[in-house]
């Protein structure tokens, strides 16, 4: 007996992978060095709107990285008057290394939850 070929479903999102590099570490490891943060290579994936090409996504990143930036900020360190007021999208890649990925498979046989 032949097993049946599994396919799973695709979402209709892109994601961009963001991980911290040393100057994100360096800096809140300045503004809070009780608790100081080791460098790991786990990231956040963040889940956007499916777009048609990588340009395009590329393009999305650079109109929203602030909103990106900020949310890795609040994660680590919640008073704003800490977090760097120069936040460009130069100084965002100089923070941050990123992944775009276009094609998001969904392999749990249940519905996504929000939390």
């Amino acid at each position: 007996m032949i097993e049946p070929t599994l396919y799973f479903e695709t979402l209709n999102r892109n994601s961009i992978l963001i991980k911290a590099k040393k100057p994100f570490y360096d800096w809140i490891n300045f503004v809070d060095p009780e608790f100081p943060v080791i460098p790991d290579d786990e990231g956040t994936i963040y889940l956007i709107k499916e777009l048609a090409t990588k340009a395009k996504i590329e393009n999305w990143l650079k109109k929203n990285f602030d909103q990106i930036f900020r949310n890795e900020l609040n994660d680590f360190h919640t008073d704003e008057q800490d977090w760097p007021q120069t936040r460009t999208f130069k100084v965002f890649k100089e923070w941050f290394s990123y992944e775009i990925s276009s094609m998001i498979v969904d392999m749990v046989d249940k519905p996504l939850e929000k939390q």
